[in-house]
């Protein structure tokens, strides 16, 4: 008999979908109800980083109109976004916050404060905006209004950047072009940016491409309309881990809330685990679907060849190296792992351990985490997860999952 796995909604579309619902109760448009699965009201603390930083912005906004209304000063007054350490909720309100012409301070955590961002900041500043950045305090302040005219990115560095430029130029007065460099990572991303735009009627028209560039036409002054009712699907991210870990044990699982026609480009993990089951060495393209390599490189101990995944830069600048996290996990198992001519190299099978031994994983990553947990259906030895908590960045009740699927008999948690 199946267990049944209740997947908790997509958090790369609450943010996209919440920036855009904002945005049309903004302008004046009736608002769109969101609905989906939060495991009773449950959020990861990604989505509340960015539904925090919409309720702050949002006051703020209500405050200004009223002020103007009634015809008094506006207080120079700049709301504080604590963001934490979700990457999409400030890349995503940073360039908002930019065209709102409003004015953040954005406060982050350390591994947050890491992580690229100069890119979208430099792009800001030659736009129209004032942006600084605090190393001590950890904060970066935004003043002033974006201007409409050109944008330019690398393509290489995040996808996020992009996104967030193309839920903020319509507001603009004017027309914009969004120039991206490329190669484009997670390209996936992108799409569903646009797709989840269309759906709110706004108009991001791909303009030129080429070998070099791909450049969109973002038309100002458009109006956000949502459809009235927005729901949002499953999460195709974590998804992957119970696919994977039906094909490692056997055990049928039932994943409530999964749209097989996703427009989530970690859907792809299906034909990822159709092509590692063939005989042979492969290679698995996940210059789109970074996320899904801690997983994948799980699945490829079980297989008797070779698997290398290519594509695979943007994992050393996540929450933490995950290159190097991968590395550690598959080494601490007695697995194969070799970092190849920039692509991840695993060889089939483990290397036998002695009876007794634990695995000790150490990590405030969640991807990490439950990467852990996976290869401890595999594993020899049980798996020690200290860090284990981090998994509430996007699945707050994974272990709980775990444990009724019935596959947390090697996990202990520290």
């Amino acid at each position: 008999m199946s267990v049944t796995i209740n997947l908790l909604a997509s958090k790369s579309i609450f943010h996209r979908v919440s920036i855009c619902t904002f945005l049309e109760s903004l302008q004046g448009i009736a608002s769109t109800v969101v609905k989906g699965n939060f495991h009773e009201g449950e959020l990861s603390t990604d989505m509340k980083a960015t539904q925090e930083s919409i309720d702050r912005l949002q006051a703020m906004t209500i405050s200004i109109k009223k002020a103007e209304m009634r015809q008094h000063s506006v207080n120079d007054f700049v709301p504080i976004l604590p963001v934490g350490d979700s990457g999409a909720t400030l890349r995503f309100m940073l360039p908002l916050v930019g065209a709102l012409g409003v004015g953040a301070k954005f406060v982050m955590d350390e591994s947050l404060y890491r992580r690229p961002i100069m890119t979208l900041v430099t792009t800001l500043k030659e736009n129209g905006c004032s942006v600084t950045l605090d190393d001590d305090k950890r904060v970066i302040n935004i003043r002033g209004k974006l201007n409409p005219g050109e944008y330019r990115l690398k393509g290489n560095v995040s996808s996020q950047f992009v996104s967030g430029l193309m839920m903020a130029l319509p507001i603009l007065e004017d027309e914009s072009n969004l120039i991206i460099e490329k190669p484009v990572i997670s390209k996936s991303y992108i799409d569903m940016t646009l797709n989840i735009l269309q759906d709110f009627g706004i108009s991001v028209a791909k303009k030129h491409e080429s070998h070099e560039i791909v450049e969109y036409t973002i038309m100002g002054n458009q109006i956000f309309r949502g459809p009235g009712e927005y729901k949002i699907e499953g999460d195709w991210s974590s998804a992957s881990f119970w696919l994977i870990a039906e094909k490692l044990t056997g055990k049928p699982l039932f994943l409530q809330g999964i749209n097989t026609n996703s427009i989530q480009g970690d859907s792809k993990v299906r034909d990822f685990i159709k092509q590692m089951d063939a005989e042979g060495d492969v290679t698995i393209d996940c210059t789109a679907t970074p996320d899904l390599v801690p997983n994948l490189a799980v699945l490829a101990l079980s297989r008797k060849n070779k698997t290398r995944f290519a594509g695979i830069d943007a994992l050393a600048s996540k929450e933490s190296d995950r290159i190097k996290g991968i590395e550690e996990i598959i080494s601490a198992v007695g697995g194969k792992f070799v970092y190849e001519d920039g692509d991840i190299v695993i060889e089939g099978g483990l290397e036998e351990k002695e009876d007794g031994e634990f695995i000790y994983i150490m990590t405030q990553d969640h991807r990490m985490a439950m990467m852990a947990a996976l290869v401890s259906l595999i594993s020899k030895s049980p798996v020690i997860i200290d860090g284990w908590k981090s998994v509430s960045k996007s699945y707050p009740s994974f272990f709980k999952d775990l444990k009724l699927a019935g596959m947390n008999d090697k996990v202990g948690l520290a």
